[in-house]
């Protein structure tokens, strides 16, 4: 079954807004269309994008009733639905937010940081778009430096939370 995405359009003077009416779209959605979770997904909260955006997902057949209902119901002037295609992203360390198929350097949801920016050119670079070249050596895609990626040792901090960052960026040059 097709995976739907609905993002909601962020209010910039009020971000809780968009947790509100992201839950009254799909309160809506499960009252009035033929929806479900995708039991197949990772994604069954709601989430922010990397642009901060907040969406869900759901899983149907009918999409163009899911967008009757959208209109019907006043809500297609600020939700967008499109059929998500990309795979589901790795989850944030921290919260567990899913902010799309890549991880952000820096979550949008609880704002833990990943990965440090690169040494070289101060990029805000996700490590899964840094090129691997041999064990923990890997070139930056915007300079092309080489980095030593590495887990932080000090990964977990005395309280027991996640220390920042997840990922120590290291200049290879030095």
């Amino acid at each position: 079954m097709p995976r739907i995405r609905l993002t909601v359009r962020r209010n910039p003077d009020e971000p809780a807004d968009d947790l509100r009416y992201a839950a009254r779209v799909r309160r809506d959605l499960w009252a009035h269309a033929p929806v479900e979770l995708d039991p197949d997904g990772r994604v069954h909260g709601t989430q922010r994008d990397a642009d901060r955006n907040v969406y869900f997902e759901l899983a149907t057949e009918l999409l163009p009733e899911v967008q009757r209902v959208l209109e019907r119901l006043g809500h297609s002037d600020r939700v967008s639905v499109a059929i998500a295609e990309e795979p589901i992203g790795e989850a944030c360390q921290n919260c567990g937010s899913i902010a799309g198929p890549v991880l952000p350097t820096v979550c949008p949801t609880c704002g833990h940081r990943d990965i440090d920016p690169c040494p070289n050119c101060g990029s805000e670079v996700p490590r899964q778009e840094y090129a691997g070249l041999s064990g923990d050596l890997f070139q930056c895609p915007i300079c092309h430096q080489r980095v030593r990626l590495r887990i932080n040792p000090e990964v977990w901090k005395a309280d027991g939370t996640l220390n920042e960052p997840v990922v120590v960026t290291e200049d290879a040059q030095a």
